[in-house]
């Protein structure tokens, strides 16, 4: 889906951080009369199907927990992320573009041995589309995480600044 392209632009180095307030989210939907082009049996593509992208945010501390708050360093972090999932196949593609690893690490963790089996189900259609939909949660659930630390340290930033 070329709409992924623009997600893909917030990475790499930029003098000023324009793009971080940059969100959004695509979505391409072909249930009826696929075009010839996608229609690939051999791949297990129908044509039937429906594609997403979309970015995340994120935010990690910089700095050691324990560290006095005046000095503590945050970073925003972001993921473009692109699923593709044919409706009469059950197959998916996902894309998904971050700067480090701990995205992938924890879809290895969900759909290792030691996960749980409706999270790395694939025999049929629906269990297909349920795992996707799993992983989509474990994406927000990674965007989410330290966003109620890091602003509890603006406020409490802010309230030392002004009460100074």
């Amino acid at each position: 889906m070329p709409g992924y392209l623009d997600f893909l632009s917030v990475f790499g180095s930029q003098a000023e951080a324009r793009d971080l307030r940059f969100s959004g989210f695509r979505e391409q939907t072909t249930l009826k009369n696929p075009a010839r082009g996608p229609i690939i049996p051999a791949l297990g593509r129908s044509g039937r199907q429906f594609q997403l992208s979309y970015n995340l945010k994120a935010v990690a501390r910089k700095s050691k927990s324990g560290t006095d708050i005046s000095k503590q360093q945050w970073s925003i972090r972001q993921a473009a992320i692109h699923h593709q999932f044919d409706v009469e196949e059950g197959t998916t593609l996902w894309i998904v573009t971050q700067g480090n690893l701990s995205i992938k690490e924890r879809v290895t963790e969900m759909t290792a041995v030691h996960g749980r089996q409706e999270d790395r189900a694939f025999g049929t259609k629906e269990e297909c589309f349920s795992t996707s939909l799993t992983t989509h949660l474990l994406y927000c659930h990674w965007s989410v995480e330290e966003w109620r630390w890091y602003i509890q340290w603006l406020e409490e930033v802010i309230e030392k600044e002004v009460s100074t």
